[in-house]
């Protein structure tokens, strides 16, 4: 029974797979970028109403620091996987040297 799970839910993937190998760019871009991007909004909401209800300074600059440092860390990550991908749709699309 858990191999015929395993077989189909394999299967599954491998047509998902094939369908997004020639958008993955786009469904990047499209699809979990947002999500991401949504995600970390709520985060730095948290983090910002914990600070502005929190009396203490260092809570406040706490806050600041990891919403920054998070904005930069997610800013360069999505820079370094549109780069990858592009490469890898550039290196499918040209032409084989013999």
């Amino acid at each position: 029974m858990n191999e015929d799970i395993k077989n189909v839910v394999s299967e599954a993937l491998q047509e998902v797979f094939e369908e997004l190998k020639d958008n993955t760019l786009d469904f990047v871009e499209n699809t979990v970028f947002p999500y991401v991007d949504a995600a970390i909004g709520d985060f730095e909401a948290a983090q910002t109403a914990e600070a502005e209800q929190s009396t203490s300074g260092w809570v406040k600059i706490r806050a600041k620091l990891i919403n920054t440092g998070i904005d930069l860390v997610w800013s360069v990550t999505k820079k370094v996987v549109t780069k990858i991908l592009e490469k890898a749709a550039d290196d499918e699309t040209a032409p084989a040297v013999q």
